[in-house]
């Protein structure tokens, strides 16, 4: 039972990492600032190790709270709205701290004043990256 726990926090790692690698690049174009791929990678790589992270530490909130992963639709509608506040928390705090601005392309949230695409990053790939891990890890843990 343990060892399935901790595959499970290991496919729940790499595929949070993948996922938000993915779409950090991918929204790159809407910080001001972008040059190339290569010039913003580092930045993109830095952003997703905290996405990593942040992932990481709703693990055992969830499992404190659930005492197991999440499985139903509302567990994730949970997670998705725990992504949602923590995006526009982070998107809040780096636009105030100076760390980003968004190009002229980037949509804005009406009201909250904060970039579109990183408020969905979270809010999409926090529950995702849970769901996925639940899936890769029984597919592991089946053979």
């Amino acid at each position: 039972m343990r060892q399935m726990k901790t595959k499970y926090f290991l496919t729940l790692s790499i595929t949070a990492f993948v996922l938000h690698i993915l779409w950090e690049n991918a929204q790159a174009v809407l910080y001001s600032g972008y040059e190339s791929f290569f010039q913003h990678f580092p930045m993109c790589l830095y952003g997703t190790i905290g996405d990593v992270i942040i992932t990481i530490l709703v693990f055992p909130f969830i499992r404190l709270i659930k005492k197991d992963e999440p499985r139903t639709i509302s567990d994730y509608l949970a997670l998705a709205i725990m992504g949602f506040i923590i995006a526009i928390a982070i998107e809040q705090n780096a636009l105030l701290m100076e760390k980003w601005n968004y190009a002229p392309s980037m949509p804005i949230l009406p009201g909250l004043k904060v970039g579109l695409a990183g408020v969905a990053q979270m809010t999409i790939l926090l529950p995702l990256s849970f769901y996925l891990a639940k899936v890769f890890s029984k597919k592991t843990c089946a053979k």
